[in-house]
């Protein structure tokens, strides 16, 4: 096995800290123009990534240097050990603060998976269309992940998991042809779940063909949908962020208040994420753990390293994040004269400052009387000007790597228009 070969070189070498990440990779991959199969392949793979930690004194100060590298399956022991050799150089070069890595622990949470046979099922949930607009072309990415995570304290846990990426074209005709691209990112291989939401990408294509040009209006009311929703909720996850917080990139403070309804938790269990595992890449298990209650920062999220350094229980580095939802329903939003903004060119949230801005992709201006689709302009505003009038919505959504808020409400941000 190779990594009894690595194993042999390491102790060969007399390196005594080390992670072994294994992962086995299969995957199969579609390539469709419109409704027709131009290619179809498939790939096994298994790769190797080898972390080395060095603890050295310079000056006086201690240090911990590491450094990562790939092994690849076909290397004989002589490349292995060259490779390793490279890398313990390399440590050198790195002054980082000493932390540990994880303690020692031997779990299995390893399930059957079943992404790849499911995949006749998959394809026919993303090949439909409407009367208005339809895929233009996709490609289709299914893959299982089996992964073994070890070190040198003996830690040695394995878990796997399967997920499905979809890109693709839209295209619909209006006043002109519009194409839009698609990201849908899920481990959900429900065909009503998929169709779903190909169905309103079509949607959003159709308006979109058909939208006018976003007048110039001020003062008035904005209503995000999910992905502007995700982005804003970022921006407190972000602040509480042990690497941020370390890197004077967030100056939040545990017991802080922000001034915004926010109840947030870091959670690595939300079903049918595309990013949701049991483990952190230094072999940490992940747990849900609340960040923020109704606004009140409760504890920062990070790996060992960065956790180490603020002295506070590390919870592991992950992408999920939940939000409690809110008291309003989407209609009660939308009461008033509002612009609701569903999809972005490019939405950008700035995690330090709190600046946000997008290029409006489509939206839905409502002057009180009728409803119209809107594209073109922007969106600005910092999100602490604004966060006090912040109202989130009761009905969730998942949303690649986020639970959440379908849409919220603010005041006091500009519209850029067009007209």
């Amino acid at each position: 096995m190779m990594v009894d070969e690595i194993l042999k070189s390491l102790r060969k070498l007399g390196i005594e800290e080390w992670k072994i990440i294994e992962k086995n990779v299969e995957s199969k991959e579609m390539f469709f123009i419109k409704k027709i199969l131009d290619m179809n392949r498939a790939k096994k793979v298994r790769k190797y990534e080898l972390t080395v930690y060095k603890k050295f004194k310079e000056d006086g100060k201690n240090y911990m240097g590491s450094s990562s590298i790939k092994i690849h399956p076909t290397m004989s022991q002589n490349e292995i050990e060259k490779t390793i050799k490279k890398a313990i150089f390399a440590a050198d070069f790195v002054k980082n603060e000493p932390y540990p890595i994880a303690k020692p622990r031997k779990k299995d949470v390893r399930k059957p998976l079943s992404v790849l046979e499911k995949v006749d099922g998959v394809i026919e949930a993303i090949l439909v269309d409407n009367d208005k607009a339809w895929i233009n072309s996709a490609e289709v990415f299914l893959t299982t992940e089996n992964v073994r995570i070890l070190n040198s304290t003996g830690l040695d846990v394995s878990y796997n998991h399967e997920k499905l990426e979809i890109e693709f074209i839209t295209t619909s005709k209006g006043k002109e042809e519009v194409e839009l691209y698609h990201d849908i990112k899920t481990s959900n291989l429900s065909p009503e779940s998929i169709s779903s939401r190909v169905l309103d990408a079509l949607k959003i294509t159709a308006d979109r063909a058909a939208a006018r040009s976003t007048p110039k209006i001020k003062d008035i009311p904005i209503i995000f949908d999910e992905s502007g929703t995700k982005e804003i909720m970022s921006y407190y996850l972000e602040k509480a962020s042990a690497m941020n917080v370390y890197e004077q990139m967030s100056n939040a403070k545990i017991g802080d208040k922000f001034h915004a309804p926010i109840t947030l938790y870091i959670d690595p269990t939300i079903e049918g994420s595309y990013f949701s595992v049991p483990f952190d890449n230094d072999g940490v298990e992940l747990k849900k753990v609340k960040i923020i209650d109704n606004g009140k920062l409760l504890t920062y999220w990070g790996n060992l390293r960065f956790s180490h350094y603020l002295n506070t229980n590390p919870t592991g580095n992950m992408t999920n994040f939940s939000v409690d939802p809110g008291k309003k329903s989407i209609d009660e939003l939308r009461s008033g004269r509002y612009i609701e903004l569903k999809s972005f060119s490019d939405f950008q949230m700035n995690a330090l400052t709190g600046d946000f801005a997008g290029e409006i992709r489509l939206g839905w201006y409502y002057d009180g009387e009728k409803k119209i689709p809107v594209t073109g302009g922007s969106v600005s505003g910092n999100i602490k000007d604004v966060q006090e009038t912040l109202e989130l919505s009761k009905e969730t959504v998942k949303e690649g790597n986020y639970y959440g808020p379908k849409a919220l409400k603010i005041h006091g941000a500009k519209i850029a228009g067009v007209i």
